[in-house]
C-alpha cells in the first residue's frame, strides 16, 4: 500500500503549531498592574476660636468675669475678619490671606485655604472687620448673614465689624449689652507676635480670639455706663484699641 507520509511535512506542520502557540502566549492577558493614584494637594485650614480667658465660649452661661469683676455671659459673638498678614523674611504676597472670614458660633469655624508656601514668621497682623473697599453698602454678597450685619446707611453704611452681646449682672440685676463696633476709622488692627513655622504641608492655622479683652488693656472698659457701644465714637475707640492684642496664631501641621 502506499503511505501519503512525509517526514518533510511533519516537521513543517510541528513548526507551524509551535508558532501559533508561542504566538498566543504574547498576545494573552499580562498581569494587572496597581493604578497610579495622584497625591493630594497640601491643604492649610483657618480655624478660628473664641473663648474667654482661655475657658470655652458658651452661648447664655452666666460664668465669665470682666476685668472690672462683674459677671456676663454671651448670647451672640458675630465678626469678621481679613486681610491675614504674615511676617517674617520669607515673607510674599502669598502670605496674606485676604478673606473676609464670616464667624457666628461659640464653637470655632474652619476655612479652607488651599497650599500655602513653608515659611518661618515672626508673627502675624489682622483686621477685626472688613477692610474699606468692601466695606461700603452692597460691597458683600448679598446673603442672610451680611445683610444681619450691615449698619444703617444714616450712620454711614457698611458693616458691622463685630456684634458682642449679652448679659452682665449689676448687683442683683441682669443688664443688657452690645459691643457693637462700625465704620472704617474705627476698624481693629490685631497683631501677633509669636513666631510660626509652615512646613508646606497640610495642617491647621488656629487663630484664637479672646473676647474677654474687648473690655481691657489699654484700657478698663465700663460696662456699667458703656453698656451700648453703637453710636458712641468714644465707646468704640475704646474697643477698637483693646483688640489689638485679642489674638494669638499658632500653625498646627
Amino acid at each position: 500500500m502506499h503511505s501519503n507520509f512525509h517526514p518533510r511535512g511533519w516537521v513543517i506542520g510541528a513548526l507551524l503549531t509551535s508558532f501559533l502557540l508561542t504566538s498566543c502566549q504574547k498576545d494573552g492577558p499580562t498581569e494587572p498592574t496597581s493604578p497610579t493614584i495622584a497625591a493630594p494637594d497640601a491643604s492649610v485650614t483657618l480655624r478660628i476660636e473664641p473663648h474667654i480667658d482661655g475657658a470655652d465660649l458658651r452661648f447664655d452661661s452666666m460664668m465669665y468675669i470682666t476685668p472690672g469683676n462683674l459677671t456676663y455671659s454671651v448670647s451672640r459673638a458675630e465678626y469678621y475678619i481679613s486681610r491675614i498678614v504674615l511676617h517674617g523674611t520669607n515673607a510674599t504676597p502669598n502670605d496674606t490671606l485676604t478673606g473676609p472670614f464670616h464667624v457666628s458660633s461659640a464653637a470655632p469655624s474652619e476655612f479652607f485655604l488651599g497650599a500655602l508656601p513653608a515659611g518661618s514668621y515672626s508673627g502675624a497682623e489682622l483686621l477685626l472687620g472688613l477692610t474699606p473697599d468692601l466695606n461700603i453698602t452692597g460691597g458683600l454678597p448679598n446673603t442672610l448673614e451680611n445683610i444681619n450685619m450691615a449698619w444703617p446707611e444714616p450712620m454711614g453704611g457698611g458693616y458691622h465689624f463685630i456684634k458682642f452681646e449679652g448679659h452682665f449682672l449689676n448687683g442683683a440685676s441682669s443688664v443688657g449689652f452690645a459691643m457693637h463696633i462700625g465704620n472704617n476709622m474705627n476698624l481693629p488692627h490685631a497683631n501677633m507676635t509669636r513666631s510660626l513655622t509652615l512646613d508646606g504641608g497640610s495642617g491647621t492655622l488656629a487663630l484664637r480670639f479672646n473676647l474677654n479683652e474687648m473690655f481691657r488693656t489699654p484700657h478698663d472698659y465700663d460696662l456699667v455706663n458703656g453698656n451700648y457701644s453703637m453710636g458712641s465714637m468714644m465707646l468704640m475707640t475704646l474697643l477698637k484699641e483693646n483688640a489689638a492684642d485679642a489674638f494669638t496664631l499658632a500653625y498646627l501641621p
